[in-house]
């Protein structure tokens, strides 16, 4: 395919959302396109954000970054007066709607992610086929496309007046109706309204990219192609670093150097994503679990809000006493790939975001899943009873308190039971087929390919239909 081929990409805010966008830029820049990456006005960003993109950056240098100016006043207003962050990212993404158009005329086609929805529209008005990527699994995909009509279908009964009651959609395990994100639980409110309407506008792009492989989701992957108002989906993950490009700070960091002395397949990496914090009192209940199991660990611990030092929240000597077998990182962020592909990891505590489920999966490490919020939960139930490749906290439910002896317990049981060798050997095999997914020939490299013709496709067709004289015209 010609260079001259132009691919943008509209992100949304969020850096878990950024990353596996501009992974696709290095794989449409491998595929000889053209790649502009638009990204809204920096001051509608976090800090992070930026810095993400100035990696991936140096890392691609064909990859051409646009700002988008500044929105009109008005639409800037408005959405700063949006009560909850989720509609004011979406009233910001919709306001760059305006500069975007005007980038996209010339362009090839748009990607843009799950959460700016809105700029398809900008994408036809332009001429040029606009595409989703749904950065989540086709678990996921699945449920959130049947959302909207699950919903008003409902007798007007709101998913949390269900309780833990399941829900069930095609090709997915039934999950618990409290497992579905927050933001949609509750019936009739301008956020679950808002979500809702994004979920059901994915199925207006002329497809959707999934980040996920065949073999670890194949059930809903079959549900999503027999279903006849969906548009065609490619998966084409994982979508994750493969950690040969990081730089030398993060090859520097003091967790690889102790990593490096310790057995290997036995420490527990416990960490819960860029943002994700325990509180004070579950801390201290996982500090003393952890002591009391005897594992060798790498704990990543960051400060609820409201808490100033995040060492403070342990209790008195925990350091101390564990010093021959643990190390507690209290910096902002640990080089995670790094950690998982390391040969003295054994398992991983995370809160089941995607992209670290990917990292665990790609690693070939097994999960103990805690999840915090959003479509974790969701994940929960897919990597322990779909994928197995990971095992669930017995009783932890959401809001509960999880007790030391339940986290010795948990800990002794991903490291030292029978049960330890079912879960590798799964997530072992996992761990090969995302490997084949990329190579020549294997799933995901031909899902790319097809999303490829597809393009080329609807872009003749759509410059045909532009061309075509209606009745009447001269």
């Amino acid at each position: 395919m010609a260079d001259t081929r132009t691919v943008v990409l509209f992100p949304s805010l969020g850096v878990g959302h950024l990353n596996p966008m501009l992974e696709l830029a290095a794989v449409c820049i491998r595929h000889g396109l053209a790649v502009t990456i638009a990204v809204p006005d920096p001051a509608t960003t976090a800090p992070a954000f930026s810095a993400t993109l100035r990696k991936y950056a140096s890392r691609l240098p064909s990859l051409s970054v646009h700002s988008l100016p500044p929105p009109p006043p008005a639409a800037d207003a408005a959405a700063a007066a949006a009560a909850h962050p989720i509609l004011r990212m979406l009233a910001v993404l919709r306001a760059h709607a305006p500069a975007l158009r005007a980038l996209l005329r010339g362009a090839h086609a748009l990607v843009a992610d799950m959460f700016s929805v809105y700029a398809l529209d900008a994408a036809a008005e332009a001429g040029v086929p606009g595409y989703i990527l749904f950065c989540t699994g086709a678990a996921n995909l699945a449920v959130f496309l049947r959302l909207p009509q699950f919903c008003s279908g409902s007798g007007g009964e709101s998913l949390r007046d269900l309780g833990d009651a399941p829900v069930s959609f095609p090709g997915v395990r039934p999950i618990p109706a409290s497992y579905l994100p927050e933001e949609v639980l509750d019936r009739g409110t301008d956020l679950s309204a808002a979500v809702l309407d994004a979920f059901g506008r994915m199925a207006d792009g002329r497809g959707i990219l999934t980040n996920t492989f065949e073999a670890l989701e194949g059930s809903a992957v079959a549900a999503l192609r027999d279903a006849r108002d969906t548009p065609p989906v490619y998966c084409v993950g994982p979508l994750i670093a493969s950690g040969a490009e990081e730089e030398e700070e993060e090859r520097q960091h003091p967790c690889l150097a102790w990593l490096d002395a310790q057995p290997e397949r036995s420490v527990v990496f416990l960490c819960f994503g860029s943002r994700g914090a325990l509180s004070r009192e579950q801390v201290r209940e996982m500090a003393t679990g952890i002591e009391n199991s005897g594992q060798r660990f790498l704990w990543v611990l960051r400060a609820p809000a409201g808490e100033t030092e995040a060492a403070a929240l342990l209790p008195d000597g925990f350091v101390s006493r564990t010093a021959d077998r643990g190390m507690v990182v209290t910096a902002s962020w640990v080089p995670q790939v790094a950690v998982l592909q390391h040969a003295s990891t054994g398992a991983f505590v995370t809160h089941c975001g995607w992209n670290s489920t990917l990292e665990a999966v790609a690693a070939g490490v097994p999960m103990v899943c805690w999840p915090l919020d959003a479509e974790q939960w969701m994940n929960k139930v897919f990597i322990v009873e779909e994928m197995k490749v990971g095992i669930e906290v017995r009783g932890y439910e959401p809001g509960v308190l999880v007790e030391a002896d339940i986290v010795d317990t948990t800990l002794r049981r991903i490291m030292e039971s029978e049960a330890r060798q079912g879960v590798l050997e799964r997530v072992m095999a996992a761990k090969e087929s995302a490997a084949v997914a990329w190579k020549e020939g294997g799933s995901s490299c031909a899902a790319f390919a097809e999303f490829l013709k597809n393009m080329e496709e609807e872009n003749v067709a759509m410059a045909h239909s532009s061309q075509v004289p209606t009745l009447g015209s001269s």
